[in-house]
């Protein structure tokens, strides 16, 4: 009776244990990464303050007719798809010319649609 009670104790001590590793190994890695608080918040004298620097937003237009104009070349089915209405790619026999083909129509649909994006500011 004495080793059934030392092995129920042995398992026992071993699923606390497991069960003490399981959460401590968490709250290790997330120790680990440092503290990554707002560092000027802090009220230590001693301690230097980076400085600031004011962060500029350029917005660049980008002229979207010579990508459109080179699509509608290189891919002249492209320009016939509209609202994804695929019957003009019937006739293409091979599949990767369709797909190529079907991808030059969604970057003209995008690149319409950044172009009237462009236009409205």
């Amino acid at each position: 009776m004495t080793n059934a009670k030392t092995i129920a104790i042995l398992f026992a001590s071993m699923a606390v244990l497991l069960g003490a590793s399981m959460i401590a190994n968490p709250i290790a890695l997330v120790n680990a990464q440092g503290n990554q608080t707002n560092q000027t918040n802090q009220s230590n004298a001693n301690q230097t303050k980076p400085t600031e620097q004011k962060k500029v937003a350029v917005v660049t237009k980008i002229d979207v007719d010579p990508l459109v104009k080179a699509l509608k070349d290189n891919y002249p089915k492209a320009g016939d798809i509209k609202d994804d209405n695929v019957g003009s790619l019937k006739d293409l026999k091979d599949a990767k010319e369709t797909a190529k083909t079907l991808a030059a129509a969604n970057l003209l649909r995008d690149l319409m649609q950044f172009k009237a994006l462009q236009d409205m500011q």
